[in-house]
């Protein structure tokens, strides 16, 4: 515990240098705490695994904010950028553009500054870091060759003219636009070096060194019970939610429906993970708000392992697979019909302009196909699928769905639904892994109170959220070349890794990297409808249903909004009659 002290106290010496130089808004106010019930429990608050788990995108994206972000329709719009100005000279092919910020600050006090974006990106493109957002920025000079280890990282074309401007030169000629748009995925944005440094593995599981530069602080947090966040004080946006007070459901300690019980009872007034059995219902009684989100629920097979290592296996998996059932099951959902999400845009991106959906083919079946996953099947061995999921009430239901689908088949499938486990970090300090995340990374243990080993999965359901609303990203991460897996140092081969899944097809690797060096939007489109195509028909990765959102609001809370990723948004939320739900929260204590 005195070491616990002692890190925290040389913390809290380094602030105060900084503290005052960060101008305080509007928001620190006094006001209401609302009680809400965002999501599951939510236990890694790290931006650069955002497209994993839609569950900590509903909490993260009220944490960060990036330099650009999109409005209502999908537009790309500025956050936390106050200008850019292009430094273009193709006389000398010099190729540049400069981002200055608004005066924002991060929740401890401390300015954002220049460097905290720098530092994030580098910690993205290094090649030793499994980061799948990494392809968004190889357009940067020198960003492929740093990720592939052929240049350090100090080579990369960012710096920082100032506290306040960052410069970032390009290999060549460059579609800024679409830049941009990168640059307003939630996986892009800044991180405090010093904090981030000091604890690299699980960093983001304590408050204690959690800070945010988003609309919301993270006050307390005790991991699968509860989380209190509260307006960021020197965030550059108004923010009319002063506190909310987060409960989270988990196994070890309520369920979901043990807190809608709590919303009924008017203890809660926002329910954002309604209780599978209360979905339809309230949707029939049109008492839930529903909005489609940018999250594709998909699994991700293991192409290395026996079991699932042949495409025609993982192809007849698919074929049975009834995707309407899943809908049934969830209701907040609607049937897959490719990897790419409604919301992702053919070429251009905004209100009115075409989705890359609408433009692609149907390329997965709605309704099973049992006779030709047989039939594809016939002549295999079949043997033991590891099944990994969230432990949480929907990922749980749909693995037993899928494992008795897949048992019928003739499989042997093995269910592992994994959550968290405390554990002594550096210096006492408790933190948090993720044992899924274990799972998915291919981690040998965990820590905590089990010695197990973390599961080899053959099969991992993931939450598939869209990096951008540009196709490119998500499709570039299965293609070896752009992947962002972590480069293993050991073997002295200094070869890429492919994606998590093992993945690697050379004919799929050249259709991306044709893709990616296309200037025609409408050309490339039509590489990338190709290249979609040719993954689903390899089918590393299995798409079940798009993933929605659906959330009741007690009649006093109003003005409760959602982003364009389909997250709630609280900022403008008032709620009326707070009193009541005060001494509501008093009493509880």
């Amino acid at each position: 515990m005195k070491k616990l002290i002692a890190v925290i106290l040389s913390l809290l010496t380094v602030i105060p240098m900084f503290a005052g130089c960060a101008k305080e808004s509007d928001n620190k106010k006094s006001g209401p705490t609302i009680p809400v019930y965002i999501s599951g429990e939510v236990t890694n608050f790290d931006p650069a695994y955002g497209n994993l788990d839609q569950t900590s995108q509903k909490i993260m994206s009220l944490l960060y904010e990036g330099l650009f972000k999109y409005d209502s329709n999908g537009k790309v719009v500025k956050a936390q950028a106050k200008s850019v100005k292009v430094l273009d000279n193709p006389s000398k092919k010099y190729y540049a553009i400069e981002i200055t910020l608004k005066d924002t600050g991060w929740s401890d006090g401390i300015p954002v500054q220049a460097g905290d974006y720098i530092y994030a990106w580098k910690r993205i493109l290094e090649s030793d870091f499994r980061g799948e957002a990494a392809n968004m920025l190889f357009c940067i000079k020198n960003a492929k060759k740093v990720h592939d280890g052929d240049a350090t990282i100090d080579d990369l074309g960012i710096t920082d003219v100032s506290s306040k401007i960052i410069r970032i030169e390009f290999e060549g000629p460059t579609n800024y636009d679409l830049f941009y748009e990168y640059l307003a995925s939630p996986m892009l944005v800044p991180l405090r070096e010093f904090l981030v440094g000091r604890l690299e593995s699980d960093w983001s599981s304590n408050a204690t060194f959690m800070v945010s530069n988003g609309p919301y602080a993270m006050r307390a947090y005790t991991a699968g019970e509860s989380m209190t966040l509260q307006a960021n004080s020197y965030y550059h946006g108004s923010v009319s939610a002063f506190r909310l007070s987060i409960t989270f459901a988990t196994t070890k300690t309520l369920d979901d429906a043990a807190v809608y019980k709590r919303f009924e009872d008017g203890e809660i007034v926002f329910d954002g993970e309604i209780p599978l059995n209360k979905r339809a219902e309230l949707v029939k009684a049109k008492k839930v708000t529903v909005k489609d989100t940018m999250s594709m629920l998909s699994c991700i097979f293991n192409t290395k392992s026996e079991v699932v290592s042949d495409p025609d296996v993982r192809r007849a998996l698919s074929l049975a697979v009834d995707r309407e059932k899943i809908v049934d099951t969830l209701t907040f959902a609607k049937p897959a019909k490719g990897l790419i999400a409604d919301g992702v845009f053919n070429t251009t991106n905004g209100k009115g302009k075409a989705s890359f959906r609408s433009k692609g083919e149907t390329l997965l079946n709605s309704k099973a196909k049992l006779s030709e996953a047989q039939a594809l099947l016939a002549d295999k061995e079949l043997g033991e699928i590891n099944l990994v999921v969230r432990d949480d009430e929907a990922d749980k239901a749909v693995g037993e769905y899928l494992k008795k689908t897949w048992e019928a088949l003739g499989f042997t499938v093995v269910l592992h639904s994994l959550g968290s486990v405390p554990y002594d970090g550096p210096n006492e300090i408790v933190l948090v892994d993720d044992q899924y995340l274990d799972a998915y990374e291919g981690k040998d243990e965990v820590y905590g109170e089990t010695e197990d080993p973390a599961v080899k999965f053959d099969v991992i359901l993931v939450d598939y959220t869209m990096f951008s609303t540009d196709a490119f990203a998500n499709l570039a991460s299965f293609a070896v070349p752009f992947a962002g897996g972590a480069m293993d140092m050991t073997t002295g081969l200094y070869e890429l890794e492919p994606h998590i899944s093992g993945y690697s097809n050379p004919e799929y690797d050249a259709l991306i990297t044709k893709a990616y060096s296309e200037k025609n939007a409408d050309k490339r489109a039509t590489l990338l409808h190709q290249a979609e195509k040719m993954l689903l028909e390899d089918m590393p990765i299995m798409p079940l249903v798009q993933l929605q959102s659906g959330f009741i609001t007690n009649k006093d809370l109003v003005g409760v909004k959602t982003n364009y990723f389909g997250m709630p948004d609280f900022t403008g939320a008032t709620l009326n009659n707070a009193d009541k739900y005060q001494v509501g929260q008093q009493q509880q204590k």
